[in-house]
């Protein structure tokens, strides 16, 4: 509904409603960048699928606790803990992934035995863990059946009666009792259900007698319990139907809806309970799931999609068939604008924890008995992985590998900043070696390693966290509060206890001076002191300023599409020019920009200049903006000077 008063040239004729056809004019928007990836192993979750949480205890839910040897739940708890938001989990399993043999036995799988209504017989129906682990070992899965929805009718051969007050959707299960039927009745599914003046009649699979009839429906509820030691998860799926034509049938529910359990092999396409008394069925365990650590290595956490095969844009998951794993998938997240891969430093060793048999001992030339064969054992898998040492020099070769992998994938999606660790333990001449293989804008460095208690622990000893994990946490909370032009730095690491190598105070001042963020050890904890990137560029030292640049491109990218195919008129340069005008007004007030006026901190330039009739005629609009960012305060002088008279006077 519109009027003359607000629609200027819209003609109105005879009284009415009357569409406005004509398009608003865009509005930019900031999007927000305080949502973080995070790559590594995890006890439990889905493999190479992104799954978004909001706080610690849904990714508990999702993914395990604190077992396992991984890192990763440790940083995603710390994240939470600094008061991040949302962020994106990505657990990394061994290479090859499933379907190869070996991915597939290390899930737990499960049977439990229904009825085959066209075989009429026992059928065994396969169930598997959701993912592989050995936490899949541990499920219980009860199927429970129930006969509800009582009604009576004639049957007429395949037709019975519906009364109106029940809702007898196709694919239903009947459990039929009458005059010369078993005591505890038969089963029969309707096939279809006809309306007609008279009424709705159920069409069955199979005849009865004319005869009063009771029926009730019968429909199942799988119910899975977990039991897992650190947090206790169950799954109740009601309302099953036994059919595939039903609304809801067991096999496709089970399937899109539980987290924890899911069907597997071929199913009947249709079900029945053991017998119409309607038993419960416990599923049996045939193969306990595994957990694969010591198979993990830098192979489980890339991909090996080649560049030229990413998307364009690289925020969309193509369609035709190329397969994006570890961070090579996360990267294709469009919402994440943080990536710390805790377990980027992973050099599990090989042990089984298990006994090798003894080889046959050789015989003897003598005829005597030989030795007895003394089986290998092997020692039992460390509580957390070991790291590369990258003291070593072959080890910091491959540390550097690594992150430089990570880096460049940041530097092709140009969305995300990658919060790569120094290495725990270099000495200050290996760190600045290290530090010398980056250069780039995208990519911010962490140090020290911070450890962290789990209150859980009766030993309560500390887990050394990559830095990178509390950093991407103050990041978010910084962005959420306060905005992108308040950097991150001057925080406490909330949940830090110790350090494992604190630098000296000179060692500060070269970390700082080599672009490395530090977490400073202060008298109420570890706060982090800089947010520097490590690029080399004096513009882009600053991770506000990187990021605010980042979130200017991605509005103008994401928002102006709708602007395509419109007329290039001076009415379109216009609104493009004023659209972006306000967003940048709307930052400087929020202290953006440097500059004491808008003049100052920027200018939008969409004139005829710009766009001359020859590139107008190519179907080309082109605005040129300039910003300038203000950089954040790094340090505070103060003199101080002593008068005659004793007094002391601080000038900054």
């Amino acid at each position: 509904m519109t009027s003359p008063t607000n629609a200027p040239g819209l003609r109105l004729g005879a009284p009415g409603v009357y569409r406005d056809a004509r398009r608003p004019a865009p509005a930019f928007r900031p999007v927000r960048l305080d949502v973080a990836g995070f790559v590594g192993v995890a006890p439990r979750g889905p493999v190479d699928r992104p799954v978004a949480v909001e706080r610690w205890t849904e990714y508990q839910r999702r993914f395990g606790g604190l077992e396992g040897p991984g890192l990763l739940p440790y940083a995603v708890r710390a994240f939470f803990a600094q008061g991040g938001s949302r962020a994106y989990v990505l657990r990394v399993s061994p290479v090859p992934r499933a379907p190869d043999p070996a991915a597939l036995a290390a899930v737990a799988r499960y049977t439990v035995r229904l009825a085959d209504p066209a075989a009429g017989a026992p059928v065994d129906l396969g169930l598997v863990a959701a993912d592989e682990g050995s936490w899949g070992g541990r499920l219980a899965v009860r199927w429970e059946f129930a006969a509800d929805r009582h009604f009576t009718g004639r049957a007429d051969g395949l037709r019975l009666p519906l009364p109106d007050a029940v809702a007898v959707p196709a694919g239903s299960l009947l459990r039929v009792r009458g005059p010369g039927l078993p005591p505890a009745g038969v089963f029969r599914f309707v096939r279809l259900v006809e309306e007609s003046l008279r009424g709705r009649t159920a069409v069955l699979d199979a005849a009865l007698d004319a005869v009063e009839l009771e029926a009730d429906i019968v429909t199942a509820t799988v119910t899975v319990t977990d039991a897992d030691p650190g947090l206790t998860r169950a799954e109740r799926l009601t309302d099953l139907g036994l059919s595939a034509a039903h609304p809801r049938p067991a096999r496709q529910v089970l399937a899109e809806e539980s987290l924890l359990i899911a069907p597997d092999g071929d199913w009947p396409e249709r079900l029945l309970p053991p017998d119409p008394t309607l038993p419960v069925v416990d599923a049996v365990l045939v193969r306990p799931g595994a957990d694969r650590w010591a198979a993990v290595t830098a192979d489980s956490l890339f991909g090996d999609t080649p560049p030229e095969l990413f998307p364009v844009g690289g925020d969309r998951l193509p369609d035709d068939g190329t397969a994006f794993v570890g961070l090579d998938r996360l990267a294709l997240e469009p919402e994440v604008a943080l990536l710390s891969v805790p377990d980027l430093l992973w050099d599990y060793p090989v042990p089984t924890g298990t006994t090798d048999p003894p080889e046959p001992p050789p015989e003897r030339a003598d005829g005597r008995c030989p030795p007895p064969a003394v089986p290998v054992v092997y020692p039992p898998p460390p509580e957390r992985a070991v790291l590369l040492d990258g003291r070593d020099p072959g080890a910091l070769a491959e540390i550097l590998r690594r992150q430089r992998r990570l880096v460049d994938l940041a530097e092709r999606q140009r969305r995300f900043v990658a919060l790569l660790d120094v290495p725990p333990g270099l000495p200050l001449r290996l760190t600045t070696r290290w530090r010398a293989g980056f250069d780039s804008s995208y990519a911010a460095a962490h140090h020290p390693w911070l450890g962290v208690v789990d209150p859980d622990d009766p030993r309560l000893s500390a887990v050394q966290v990559p830095p990178s994990a509390f950093a991407a946490g103050i990041i978010a909370d910084r962005e959420h509060r306060l905005g992108i032009p308040w950097g991150p730095a001057n925080a406490l690491a909330a949940g830090a206890v110790t350090a494992a190598d604190q630098p000296a105070p000179a060692e500060l001042d070269e970390l700082h001076l080599l672009g490395i963020d530090v977490f400073a050890a202060e008298r109420d904890g570890f706060r982090l002191a800089s947010a520097r990137t490590l690029s080399r560029d004096p513009d882009y030292r600053q991770l506000s300023v990187r990021r605010l640049m980042t979130m200017l491109r991605l509005v103008l990218e994401r928002q102006a599409q709708s602007l395509a195919f419109e007329p290039n008129s001076p009415q379109l340069r216009d609104e493009l020019r004023g659209a972006v005008t306000r967003l940048l007004r709307d930052l400087f007030r929020a202290g953006a920009f440097g500059g004491a006026t808008e003049a100052q901190a920027f200018f939008v330039r969409c004139d005829e200049e710009l766009n001359p009739a020859r590139s107008q005629g190519l179907g080309r609009l082109v605005a040129e903006i300039g910003v300038a960012p203000a950089q954040p305060l790094e340090y505070l002088v103060l003199r101080i000077a002593q008068d005659a008279d004793g007094d002391v006077r601080v000038a900054g």
